[in-house]
């Protein structure tokens, strides 16, 4: 994949840069409980069905009914974090290492991609928590939101990269700075909350 590459175009050779494509297997470990986000696809009907102004059915699900089905599932059928998670975290991280003279967050965005789709999560302890929030409109009434805790959790993620762009330290920084700065998952550091915090062992 490293070797330099020539091919003929219409009696011309083309030189072919080579991508040098590197591969990191890192693990994360949880500083502070971790709360799943999944999309709520019922309630986003319901909101698309009041923009479009169509007859809404109120939904009567109590939000202890709700909480048993705020996860995110492997295909083998585990609870686990999206990759897309710690990839955006690393994306807005990315700014904390870079200078926007040397590509800023475009270097992660464009040169690292997290493989897989919901990574399993490993974690000692789960539990149901509460938060209290306010319903939309002219009432803001208080609203109760049942989402699920995870203690102890960690994560292993596995990165290919640009090595022409990034090294494997730099890597390491940015996901450690994701860690602190951004966090994943509900009432993240990133939206002023204290949940979701994580750092890479090393």
């Amino acid at each position: 994949m490293g070797t330099k590459k020539q091919i003929k175009i219409k009696d011309e050779l083309i030189n072919i840069k080579p991508l040098k494509i590197g591969k990191l297997k890192l693990k994360v470990i949880g500083r502070t409980p971790y709360l799943p986000e999944p999309m709520d696809w019922e309630m986003l009907e319901i909101y698309d069905d009041k923009k479009s102004k169509k007859v809404i059915t109120k939904d009567e699900k109590s939000e202890e009914e709700r909480v048993k089905t705020k996860y995110y599932f492997t295909e083998n059928g585990k609870k686990g974090i999206p990759a897309r998670a710690f990839y955006n975290a690393m994306i807005k991280a990315s700014s904390y290492i870079f200078e926007k003279s040397d590509g800023g967050m475009r270097n992660v965005r464009e040169g690292i991609n997290i493989l897989g789709n919901i990574l399993p999560l490993k974690y000692k302890k789960e539990e149901v928590v509460t938060h209290w929030g306010r319903t939309s409109g002219m009432t803001k009434a208080p609203r109760k939101i049942m989402r699920n805790q995870f203690i102890d959790w960690s994560c292993e993620l596995e990165i290919e990269y640009n090595q022409s762009q990034l090294s494997p330290e730099l890597i390491v920084n940015i996901l450690n700075w994701a860690g602190f700065h951004i966090g994943v998952g509900s009432f993240r550091k990133e939206k002023t909350g204290n949940y979701g915090s994580f750092y890479v062992k090393v």
